[in-house]
């Protein structure tokens, strides 16, 4: 193991404890310090990059900004280094925390929201019945999160590819080409838009819109973001205004294909789905007293990637529980589950992902931050590299949501009572394994893009991949399955990343 790698693992297990998943009293991901880095590209065609929700970056119109020699501006660059002069302890505070990546930070408070919602249904011992799910404090489930992922850095992206087309029509030279110094390093590109209020307003109103319940604090994270660009010498006022402007015009966008994209149908009757289950012994939920399992209709939710190709990957039907094949995977599950080792109780408890985390598709999300800080990518670049990774999950997930509860396939500790499980039993049938899936669509897109990885990132995938036959929550044949999905969507995500247009 190299020196990086080795520490790279020391972050991510810190990361992980740090971030509190077991108790989230607040709201805001404690990452600690990020370093900081000069950006290693600039991209300068970035406005010509392929675009996911939108039809072009020309689609959106950014005005014509007024001249740096005009009175206005000139008041505007007066503003801002006064209040460089000036700054208090809070907004140097802000600074410092914005200027390690607006994109990655607004992924980790995406991640945080995810995890403190990650919780079970509320029994009600009085009536004997779970209560109903307040529709403003969503259940984080991985179906839930995996398309809150997606939308996030998509609309993320276009805004950014949008004010890139922008800066470089225009070239208002940047603050620092106006001998204002920065106090965080950023990349050497026109000013006009704000990229950091781009990604603030097209995130804020984003989470916004999946927990209506956190406005206020993300409403304030979202004007503490945009007026650190103005501590930081980063910006003047019209920059900021004008990206909140295009940011706004993507995300319309992007909350039209979220009212349209059959979530909301997924929380629908799921009983009918069991009753026509072509499979032998269906699932039956192990909660204690049973309840409803995990979005049964989120299978039919719109996928990002071409639908035809994404159906064309669908598993094929599972093994029978009365063949050899599935009898061989059930008494491999029990043999792990009598002798797990300390080293297999370890990867089960690390890739366990379950309640109050923000699940393993955040997990990744987590690894594609650490890549992206090691390889100092600008914010058009992280913001590339999320939408791309995120859009895979979430088709990976539907897919296999779909072949979930197509054949309803009982759990290991369903069929042999004896099997001990490391962490509590997903409540959702056992065919594919998401843990695979996802895990080897983030491996086949992370080692694209960071090519340099490839070890490393094979060396977790395979631990993330294994480590549910080590819980006992799944059989052999699952994760194989959820792997061979993971790699076709992953496959699919790469070809789309190929032709983008980012060189």
């Amino acid at each position: 193991m190299t020196y990086t790698s080795l520490v790279r693992n020391l972050c991510l297990t810190l990361l992980l404890v740090g971030t509190g998943l077991t108790g989230c009293k607040e709201n805001t991901i404690s990452e600690g310090v990020l370093p900081y880095f000069e950006p290693a590209t600039t991209d300068a065609d970035g406005g010509t990059w392929r675009t996911v929700l939108l039809s072009s970056a020309g689609s959106i119109t950014v005005p014509t900004p007024t001249a740096i020699t005009s009175d206005a501006y000139q008041t505007e660059l007066t503003s801002v280094k006064n209040g460089m002069l000036t700054s208090t302890p809070e907004q140097n505070t802000a600074v410092n925390y914005w200027g390690q990546g607006g994109v990655v930070r607004w992924n980790q408070i995406a991640r945080q929201l995810v995890a403190k919602y990650n919780t079970a249904p509320v029994y009600n011992d009085v009536t004997g019945q779970y209560l109903a799910t307040d529709p403003n404090a969503p259940v984080a489930s991985l179906p839930f999160a995996t398309r809150l992922y997606a939308l996030l850095s998509a609309a993320q992206y276009d805004a950014l590819v949008v004010a890139w087309r922008a800066k470089y029509q225009y070239n208002r030279p940047s603050l620092n080409r106006q001998n204002i110094i920065t106090r965080v390093p950023v990349a050497d590109v026109p000013s006009y838009p704000s990229e950091g209020a781009a990604i603030a307003e097209a995130s804020a109103q984003i989470l916004t819109y999946f927990f209506p319940n956190e406005a206020d604090y993300i409403k304030a994270k979202a004007t503490e973001h945009k007026q650190s660009q103005l501590w930081a010498g980063i910006n003047v006022a019209s920059d900021v205004k004008a990206a909140e402007t295009l940011a706004t015009a993507v995300v319309a966008v992007a909350l039209n294909r979220a009212r349209t994209d059959r979530f909301s149908n997924s929380a629908d009757t799921w009983t009918s789905l069991k009753a026509k289950a072509p499979y032998d012994v269906t699932w039956q939920s192990l909660e204690i007293p049973a309840r409803v399992p995990v979005g049964p209709l989120a299978g039919r939710v719109k996928t990002w990637f071409d639908s035809t190709a994404v159906t064309r990957l669908a598993p094929v039907a599972p093994p029978l529980t009365n063949t050899t094949a599935f009898q061989t995977s059930l008494t491999e599950v029990r043999a792990v589950a009598d002798s797990r080792t300390r080293d297999q109780w370890a990867t089960a408890d690390y890739w366990n992902d379950g309640l109050a985390t923000y699940t393993i598709a955040g997990h990744w999300n987590l690894i594609a931050e650490q890549l992206i800080q090691e390889d100092h990518q600008n914010e058009l670049r992280a913001a590339r590299t999320y939408a791309v990774l995120n859009r895979a999950l979430h088709d990976v997930t539907t897919t296999g949501w779909q072949a979930k509860y197509t054949y309803f396939v009982p759990r290991p500790a369903q069929l042999d009572t004896q099997i001990k499980t490391s962490v509590l039993m997903p409540n959702s049938p056992a065919y594919v394994s998401d843990h695979a899936a996802q895990s080897a669509a983030a491996n086949t897109i992370l080692t694209y893009l960071f090519p340099v990885e490839t070890t490393w990132l094979k060396k977790q995938s395979d631990a993330a991949i294994i480590s549910t036959l080590y819980a006992g929550t799944q059989y052999r044949f699952s994760i194989d399955a959820g792997s061979q999905l993971g790699i076709g969507i992953g496959t699919l995500a790469t070809n789309w990343a190929k032709a983008d247009g980012a060189k």
